[in-house]
């Protein structure tokens, strides 16, 4: 239990530090500024840049995860090795679906603003 919290405290604290850094990084200025926009460019650019963490923390998790993989597939015994390739397939999909998301997510950002702008 140890081992697993002093493994897992840091990562939490880091990804609480990148997702919540940003939000207090802005000046009352800037805050007041959005708050006096149209509202559609403010509700795309903060979930552009909540999305935009949020997917940087997935990625940097993907690939941490895969390296981990890895380097435990390269210290394992024959049997260890069969299990971790079982694994690694599921770790595989859902890395290609973490950096594929970031298409999916552009796409549908981009088609709400065609469709607003059209309204318009």
């Amino acid at each position: 239990m140890k081992k697993f919290m002093l493994r897992v405290v840091p990562i939490v604290f880091v990804a609480l530090m990148l997702v919540v850094g940003p939000i207090f990084a802005k000046t009352p200025a800037e805050i007041a500024n959005m708050a006096n926009g149209d509202g559609i460019t403010n509700v795309t650019g903060a979930a552009s840049s909540v999305w935009s963490t949020v997917l940087t923390i997935l990625q940097i998790c993907a690939v941490a995860a895969i390296v981990f993989a890895g380097v435990k597939y390269m210290f394992s015994s024959a049997d260890g090795k069969a299990e971790i390739k079982n694994g690694m397939i599921g770790l595989v999909i859902g890395a290609i679906l973490v950096f594929a998301a970031s298409t999916v997510v552009q796409f549908i950002i981009n088609a709400s603003t065609d469709v607003i702008n059209v309204q318009s």
